[in-house]
């Protein structure tokens, strides 16, 4: 009998056998450097009737749409893994959770022929491989996986958490002085400054992707939070907005137009006295404010910048 958990270790061995590789990479053939595992492909060879049997009971007892979940969201987190600088938002998960809903009825439909080969196997996930790479090029743009097809060992482009004191200095930022309520943006999973600030007495609440939400913490991309106005008195982030903005502004088909208009919604969203506080610096969209917009001051250091909401 295929259980539950089966399905959660078939989904995590499948994507560690193919963590190291180019999801872009080809081979001579034209075949995507992805594969199967030798143990997937045994799995269905072997147990392909008790897969279906345990798709089609899910979805009479209601739980189907929280594998396809549950599978999509482990994929979005490799992704986010390999390159920080991936985005994905509310229709690129709805999009991916159908890719891996046509997987499973694929799986379902195999289960229902005679004899199952292992080209049978390699064609279906060749298909379901092709899916996914036309979901990334949709939901990222062409640029930011040029370099993807070049080799098929995966490099990585990861973000760090760094400890609280380090970024508490780097943003030259005060415990006595800070004003409240105070928002991470980009904060990491493991919400080292807001749980830090909090430990401090410091009402601080932290965002981010992928984040187990709390009554402090949110989980959410922070291009897709509505910043509503007056509501934050200090707003951090440490190597994230920031580092993505630039991206997006340096980048041939970059979301740079929605960055700026983010960027400003935050700052609209700082009360009176309020700072938007960020490292590292956004020159480019800085001098920009300063010159067009007499509301906010902008003072920078060797490290980060502070905007801060005059009016």
């Amino acid at each position: 009998m295929f259980t539950l958990m089966d399905f959660k270790n078939t989904v995590e061995q499948q994507l560690i056998h193919n963590r190291d590789k180019s999801f872009f990479y080809e081979l001579e053939n034209g075949k995507l450097l992805l594969n199967p595992s030798g143990e997937t492909i045994q799995l269905l060879i072997q147990k392909a009737k008790e897969i279906s049997m345990f798709i089609t009971d899910a979805k009479v007892m209601g739980t189907y749409k929280r594998l396809v979940r549950y599978i999509s969201n482990q994929s979005i987190k490799v992704f986010f893994e390999v390159n920080q600088y991936l985005d994905f938002n509310r229709e690129s998960y709805r999009v991916l959770q159908n890719i891996y809903g046509n997987l499973l009825e694929a799986i379902c439909k195999l289960a229902n022929q005679k004899e199952i080969t292992e080209k049978d196997i390699n064609h279906l996930f060749l298909v379901h491989y092709k899916n996914l790479q036309a979901f990334l090029l949709e939901s990222n743009g062409t640029e930011i996986f040029k370099k993807y097809r070049k080799t098929p060992v995966l490099f990585e482009v990861k973000c760090a958490e760094y400890t609280p004191e380090f970024q508490m200095k780097v943003l030259n930022i005060n415990l006595d002085t800070i004003k409240q309520p105070v928002l991470d943006i980009g904060c990491g999973p493991q919400t080292r400054l807001v749980r830090f600030l909090r430990k401090n007495g410091i009402q601080a609440f932290g965002m981010d992707r992928n984040l187990n939400s709390s009554n402090y913490l949110i989980d959410m991309n922070w291009l897709e939070c509505p910043f509503k106005p007056n509501r934050w008195g200090t707003i951090i982030s440490h190597m994230a907005f920031s580092n993505h903005f630039t991206h997006h502004h340096l980048k041939a088909d970059g979301n740079f137009e929605r960055y700026a208009q983010k960027y400003m919604e935050i700052l609209n969203s700082l009360k009176h006295g309020g700072s938007f506080i960020y490292a590292p610096g956004l020159s480019f969209i800085e001098e920009a404010l300063m010159k067009s917009n007499k509301s906010f001051a902008v003072t920078t250091n060797e490290y980060s910048t502070k905007v801060t909401r005059l009016t």
